[in-house]
């Protein structure tokens, strides 16, 4: 008897342990400038292993602030969220995603809608892109902090299915990724040339080199593709992967931390689509 008590004893704290864990993480990346002066970033979300996430409705919300006074740039509402996921938006299941201005213009929501009636879509693990945060840029000298509003008053609202999940148990969010304050006048570092986007693809030679410890490599990606940019050892050994996803059109960098490494000669390859190409790094310690 007392064997079955602590069996299910044990099992009572496996299952609370598994319903408090993480089930979604949100994140922003991927920067671009279209149109001249619309500065947007992606919304994604990773669902850790062992876990899903079962989409109910959200207002996911993220602050912003920028380094000129005043602000560098005003949110771009949208009453049909660019890039949105089609698994949870304007579905049978879902209304369209939309982003709103809220908290006088200090915060924009992407908003997800589910039919009440309808079953919900799952996410397992994984990274997936929500959908695309538009601000009018005012100032292109300014740089801006995007940063998931998690406390005070109307914070981001995230469902489960029908139960709301409660920061940081249920859901949290990997603040600034990028890290830090995001040039306006930059695609993730790499100034705009003219306000156009790229007409064809490009590797640029990594800087500084030689490195100690880190160094950054550019690229230019003209359409929706994707993407991989892989660094191997002189031998042609694998040592790491700085991109693997699909990428909108825009100009790129990527940042190698070589902390880790020994010194040596690398070569750091580009592929996406029929394009490839491959330039030689040299880390000195």
């Amino acid at each position: 008897m007392k064997k079955i008590i602590l069996s299910l004893f044990i099992m009572f704290l496996v299952t609370a342990a598994a319903s408090s864990q993480v089930k979604v993480r949100f994140f922003v990346a991927n920067p671009t400038i279209t149109g001249g002066n619309v500065w947007s970033i992606q919304l994604r979300a990773t669902v850790p292993t062992g876990q899903t996430w079962r989409v109910g409705s959200c207002n996911i919300r993220v602050n912003w602030t920028t380094s000129t006074n005043p602000a560098g740039v005003t949110i771009l509402p949208d009453a049909t969220v660019l890039e949105a996921n089609s698994n949870i938006h304007n579905n049978a299941n879902y209304g369209t995603m939309t982003t709103t201005s809220i908290l006088g213009g200090a915060t924009i929501s992407l908003n997800i809608v589910r039919n009440p009636s309808s079953p919900c879509f799952t996410f397992g693990p994984g990274t997936y892109t929500i959908g695309r945060l538009r601000f009018n840029r005012l100032d292109s000298t300014a740089c801006i902090r995007p940063v998931l509003r998690t406390t005070g008053s109307g914070p981001a609202v995230v469902y489960d299915s029908l139960t709301q999940l409660t920061y940081a148990t249920g859901w949290d969010t990997l603040v600034n990724s990028p890290a830090g304050c995001i040039r306006l006048d930059y695609l993730t570092g790499i100034e705009e040339e003219n306000n156009n986007l790229p007409t064809v693809y490009k590797l640029y030679n990594n800087y500084p080199n030689p490195f100690n410890p880190a160094t950054t490599i550019k690229y230019d990606v003209p359409s929706n593709a994707f993407v991989k940019l892989t660094v191997y050892d002189i031998l042609g050994k694998q040592v790491t992967q700085l991109v693997n996803k699909e990428m909108v059109a825009g100009r790129y960098e990527a940042t190698w931390d070589a902390s880790n490494y020994a010194s040596g000669t690398y070569i750091y390859k580009f592929e996406s689509g029929e394009f490839t190409d491959v330039k030689k790094m040299i880390l000195i310690k």
